[in-house]
């Protein structure tokens, strides 16, 4: 079982040969600066773009549909709707003012088309931009019932109604204009009334709702009535953002409305609410709704976003890695050439800005330069060949069969089993104890690997591990 679990190992090392004593790889000055430059450059991106990101700069992916809903039901806020009268001049009559009201507007509830509830909605709160009486309607509740499903609310529709002064719908300190000034009123011909909508928005930079406000302009005519239906367009944003979990939050609004206006006779008006109605504007919620999935940036994004321009910064990396290869080649090259001529150590390479070698010089003798590049030319073709494992496997069989020339099998056959002897201080026991330890009195610590006559004890010693090699003669001279 545990030697099947470390074939399964995705982590395993392989085994890097060292170029020097202490290098696995060749690194240039040329690739530092420009891994420094890469780093560099993407740790400032990064920087930006987080930046940009907890500012909420970056716009996030939105993703809108349609729906068709059968039924819907929403309150709406208070203040949505009002109405005023544009005045030009200050010598104008209000027509909604408290004091002698010449126009009324009522609010009617209908239920299933059948009216329900009147309610007159004059008052006054505030001023509007034209120094006229701004009159705001009352929270509605919508109801939208396309296929009058029983198991659900009624539809539920809210007209908004102007028309002359009506006693019965005045409230206290309330009193109507005389028939006298209404029927001067309205001999002026066309008189503007102006229908304010305050709609929401969502903003993605604050996550909040805004609100909107749209004016729409409708011309009173004493002959005729104006009818206008109102579709508010129910929107739903669910909002994700959370920088690396799903973390949705919805907001539900009327972002938009449709307008249909058509005049209509007062014979259809008057089956409302018994009189000269001269607008008429329905409010409905249409039952085309919007969705919209608002997804912020993920910090995996960004990070993504940080990768590809790294990824971009590399391909430039392929020029490097050519360059330290081709170096480390010519490195290697002069370390073997100064195996072989060791006067070659004392020759310095004069190099230009790309790397080429342009001169030779030594430390107190003048090179002849032509010579000495011929002279290089043919040692480097020689060199590389050594660097080729085949060349190497190939010397060492020579070396094999010179010494196989000068002793036979079993001589050879000896030299397997020589060794350096480890020091007896590294051992506590002694030799008696040892053997006293063997499972066998015929079997003794001289066929034992401690002190075998196969290990070589009296011309040996630690320091023959490295005397041949590369590095310690390197150092010694």
């Amino acid at each position: 079982m545990i030697q099947y679990l470390s074939k399964i190992d995705n982590f395993g090392a392989q085994f890097k040969p060292r170029i020097t004593q202490s290098e696995h790889e060749h690194k240039s000055i040329i690739g530092g600066v420009f891994t420094l430059l890469v780093y560099g450059v993407c740790l400032a991106y990064f920087i930006f773009v987080l930046q940009q990101w907890q500012t909420g700069q970056i716009l996030p992916k939105i993703l809108i549909e349609s729906d068709v809903a059968a039924f819907s039901k929403f309150k709406m806020p208070n203040d949505l709707i009002a109405i005023s009268y544009i005045r030009y001049e200050d010598s104008q009559i209000d027509p909604f003012q408290q004091q002698g009201n010449i126009l009324m507007p009522i609010m009617a509830i209908m239920e299933n088309n059948k009216p329900i509830s009147y309610q007159s909605i004059l008052s006054n709160n505030e001023i509007s931009d034209y120094g006229t009486n701004y009159i705001e309607m009352e929270q509605m509740e919508l109801v939208k019932n396309m296929h009058n499903d029983k198991s659900q609310e009624n539809n539920k529709v809210y007209l908004l109604l102007i028309t002359t002064c009506k006693e019965q719908y005045l409230k206290s300190n309330q009193t109507c204009a005389s028939e006298y000034e209404i029927t001067n009123f309205l001999r002026m011909g066309l008189i503007p009334i102006e229908i304010t909508v305050t709609l929401q928005q969502f903003s993605t930079t604050d996550q909040k709702l805004y609100e909107v406000e749209k004016r729409l302009q409708f011309l009173l005519q004493d002959d005729l009535t104006l009818k206008a239906d109102l579709s508010f367009q129910n929107t739903k944003s669910v909002v994700d953002d959370h920088p690396i979990f799903s973390n949705q939050k919805p907001f539900i609004y009327f972002s938009d409305f449709t307008v249909l206006t058509q005049t209509i006779s007062y014979n259809l008006s008057k089956s409302i609410i018994q009189d000269d109605v001269f607008i008429q504007i329905s409010f409905q919620i249409d039952p085309i709704e919007v969705l919209q999935q608002i997804t912020y940036v993920k910090i995996g994004e960004m990070l993504a976003d940080v990768g590809s321009i790294a990824n971009l910064l590399l391909t430039v990396s392929w020029f490097i890695q050519q360059f330290n290869k081709e170096e480390l080649e010519n490195k290697m090259i002069d370390q073997i050439i100064s195996i072989y001529y060791p006067q070659f150590k004392s020759i310095i390479k004069i190099k230009n800005v790309i790397g080429r070698t342009v001169e030779f010089r030594h430390e107190k003798v003048k090179i002849n330069q032509k010579e000495f590049i011929q002279w290089y030319k043919k040692v480097r073709q020689n060199a590389i060949i050594k660097l080729s494992v085949v060349n190497q496997i190939h010397e060492i069989s020579r070396l094999y069969f010179i010494l196989r020339s000068q002793a036979n099998f079993q001589s050879m056959i000896r030299f397997q089993d020589y060794g350096i002897q480890m020091p007896n201080k590294l051992f506590e026991k002694q030799k008696d104890e040892i053997n006293n330890e063997l499972p066998s009195n015929e079997f003794k610590v001289d066929d034992y690997d401690l002190e075998s006559d196969q290990i070589v004890t009296n011309n040996l010693c630690d320091e023959d591990l490295n005397i041949l090699s590369y590095r310690i003669k390197n150092e010694d001279k």
